[in-house]
C-alpha cells in the first residue's frame, strides 16, 4: 500500500534535476554498498546477498542510462567502470569478499565525487 508520504518522496525525487538525481542514485548506490560489506563481515550471507543485489541492479541501470550516440569521451569510460563495478559484485556475491565491495565502493565514491564538482560548477 502506497501511503501519501511514500508519494510524496517519489514525486520529490523525480522532480529533481538530471544531475541530482545521479547524485541521489550514486547515495543509494554506495549506501547498498557499505550495507553489503557489514553483512559480509557479520558473516549475515542472506543480508549480503539482498544488498549486493540491489547494488548491482543499480549499476546495471546506470550502464543502461549511458548514451554513446552523444559522443561524450567519458561514456565509454563509464561503461568500463560500471562493468569492472558489476563483475567485482558478481564475484563478491561469490564469495562473500569485503575487500571486493571496497574496491567497488572505493570506485562508485569517486565518481560520485566527480559528479558532485561538475555539479557545483554548474551552478
Amino acid at each position: 500500500m502506497t501511503t501519501a508520504i511514500d508519494t510524496y518522496r517519489r514525486d520529490a525525487v523525480l522532480a529533481l534535476p538530471r544531475e541530482e538525481l545521479l547524485l541521489r542514485i550514486y547515495d543509494a548506490l554506495l549506501l547498498r554498498l557499505h550495507e553489503a560489506e557489514e553483512a559480509v563481515v557479520a558473516g549475515e550471507r542472506p543480508r549480503a546477498g539482498k544488498a549486493i543485489s540491489r547494488a548491482f541492479e543499480i549499476v546495471t541501470a546506470l550502464r543502461e542510462a549511458l548514451d554513446g550516440s552523444t559522443g561524450a569521451e567519458c561514456v565509454p569510460r563509464l561503461d568500463q567502470l560500471y562493468r569492472t563495478v558489476s563483475a567485482w559484485l558478481l564475484e563478491a556475491n561469490l564469495t562473500q569478499s569485503p575487500a571486493l565491495l571496497r574496491s567497488s565502493r572505493k570506485v562508485v565514491g569517486k565518481l560520485k565525487d566527480g559528479w558532485n564538482g561538475a555539479v557545483a560548477a554548474a551552478r
